[in-house]
């Protein structure tokens, strides 16, 4: 494969239920928000077009001319029910698939992600960091399709390997980014942050 362009899914359906008050997705990180530096990074990475998948019945994140929001609806919740309603609303093609809740995720990963694959025969690829696998996830058509049929709270990785497809991990030495899901993570993320001198 020789095509790596790529379209980016955020998923920030998620209910914060371990974070008290405010939404993690909106709480400051640096200059902008948690889930604005997700979407920062995306853009960055050359992620288009870009989709948000967030709850329908209280979304914070205005639409725009770079991020479209899709609205899912709390009557089935999980990770896989956002997945699907995303990758249903956007454009045929290869998805780079990020989560919301990660403000640490860099923009060398989703590039090395995107090489990767489209160097590989894969269906689909993920990156495995030094302690542990995780996102972003890149879904190729095959993937891709198999996935938009997922609901729940459903592990979409292991779920798709199941269904026979083929994948590659892509390994990168940095620790994996924080799963920012109560304010002790929040705070965890900030100090790596700070002890990077500004760079998650």
């Amino acid at each position: 494969m020789s095509d790596r362009r790529c379209s980016g899914l955020v998923l920030a359906a998620g209910a914060s239920a371990r974070m008290p008050g405010r939404s993690k997705l909106y709480r400051a990180w640096a200059d902008t928000t948690v889930l604005g530096a997700v979407l920062r990074c995306a853009a960055e990475a050359n992620l288009e077009p870009l989709f948000v998948a967030c709850p329908a019945a209280h979304p914070e994140i205005e639409p725009s001319a770079r991020v479209t929001v899709v609205g899912v609806s709390p009557a089935n919740p999980g990770r896989a029910t956002s997945l699907a309603a995303g990758l249903s609303a956007m454009p045929a093609g290869p998805v780079v698939v990020l989560l919301g809740d990660e403000p640490g995720i860099r923009r060398t990963d989703i590039l090395t992600l995107v090489t990767a694959w489209a160097d590989s025969p894969a269906d689909m690829a993920r990156i495995r960091y030094g302690d542990r696998p995780g996102h972003p996830v890149l879904l190729g058509p095959a993937a891709r399709e198999r996935a938009r049929m997922l609901s729940g709270e459903v592990a979409i990785w292991d779920t798709l390997l199941e269904q026979g497809l083929e994948s590659v991990e892509v390994a990168v030495q940095e620790a994996a980014p924080i799963d920012v899901d109560s304010p002790s993570d929040l705070r965890r993320a900030r100090r790596r942050l700070a002890g990077n001198g500004g760079r998650a």
